[in-house]
């Protein structure tokens, strides 16, 4: 069983930046995914993933540096359970 560390601050953080950036649609599209009530951790980290996936690839170009790179490291601790999102950098 994988250890995933608590990423929800950095996952939190990047949905402020995005909003100051601008992005206030898709942050709140990302942050009702990852707020949502799943069954099992394991269900949760996957709609995590695939909501900073799709968040990632609508506002390519846009993003912040900052929110960017925090998101990456919550896609790298999604990995951990989910391995199709080591390769993060397709996202962007």
């Amino acid at each position: 069983m994988a250890h995933v560390a608590d990423f929800t601050p950095a996952l939190r953080e990047a949905i402020l930046l995005a909003r100051a950036a601008g992005l206030t649609e898709s942050a709140d599209r990302l942050d009702a995914r990852v707020t949502a009530a799943c069954a099992t951790s394991s269900e949760w980290l996957g709609e995590v993933g695939e909501g900073i996936a799709e968040f990632l690839a609508r506002e390519r170009g846009h993003v912040p540096p900052a929110a960017t790179e925090l998101l990456e490291q919550c896609l790298s601790e999604v990995a951990k359970v989910w391995p199709k999102y080591k390769r993060r950098k397709l996202w962007f």
